[in-house]
């Protein structure tokens, strides 16, 4: 296959991928969770969890929380957590899953560009397999507003790594999808985060781990 015909298929899957996964977050909601398990091997739950190890709480605020399982996680925890999410499908799930557990969190609809909290407000902003808002600006700068000093950002799934020198590939970016982490890293540090990277290694796979911590 010549090298523009093969750049034509990449690109023609990748758009097929893409609008397959924005119905993951809209009327095929339900299925969200299996497909997520049957697409990574069954990993997608421990890649999720590694979120975890970079938490301080006690305030913690899931972004774009998608069908609710690490925002309950954190919750048994004990930590302080509230949701954010646009998704009304995934709202649905998550409201279905609380009330099964006779648990209640607080979740607002929204967009993280558009966060309903005071400035300095949480410890912790978690944000995992995340979609665009992870590389735009104002998405950026308000998880940098609602972070007290010195609080930190956790990003988890901007891409997966499958070998050690190939790129990531990005799982729901549209944009800057060939250098997604050297891109978030750029873009944080205009919102005024200072960034830490780590790899995490899952033969075959490493997913890394972004830290962007407010300056006090």
């Amino acid at each position: 296959m010549s090298g523009g015909l093969a750049r034509r298929a990449s690109l023609a899957f990748s758009g097929l991928y893409l609008w397959a996964a924005e119905r993951l977050y809209h009327e095929f909601a339900p299925l969200y969770d299996p497909v997520s398990r049957l697409v990574s091997g069954g990993r997608w739950e421990h890649w999720r969890r590694i979120a975890l190890d970079y938490v301080r709480g006690p305030d913690v605020l899931e972004v774009g929380f998608g069908t609710g399982e690490l925002l309950i996680e954190m919750a048994a925890r004990g930590w302080n957590v509230t949701g954010v999410e646009p998704s009304a499908a995934m709202q649905r799930v998550t409201r279905g899953k609380l009330r099964k557990l006779a648990v209640t969190l607080p979740r607002v609809q929204g967009r993280v560009e558009e966060l309903p909290f005071r400035g300095a407000r949480f410890d912790t902003v978690v944000s995992t397999f995340p979609t665009e808002y992870i590389v735009q600006i104002a998405g950026l700068s308000e998880i940098a507003r609602v972070l007290r000093p010195g609080g930190r950002l956790v990003v988890v799934g901007i891409a997966v790594y499958r070998e050690q020198r190939r790129p990531g590939i990005p799982l729901y970016l549209k944009a800057h999808s060939e250098r997604p982490v050297e891109y978030f890293c750029k873009l944080a540090h205009s919102a005024d985060l200072s960034v830490r990277l780590i790899s995490r290694f899952d033969p075959p796979s490493r997913a890394p781990v972004l830290i962007a911590e407010r300056r006090p």
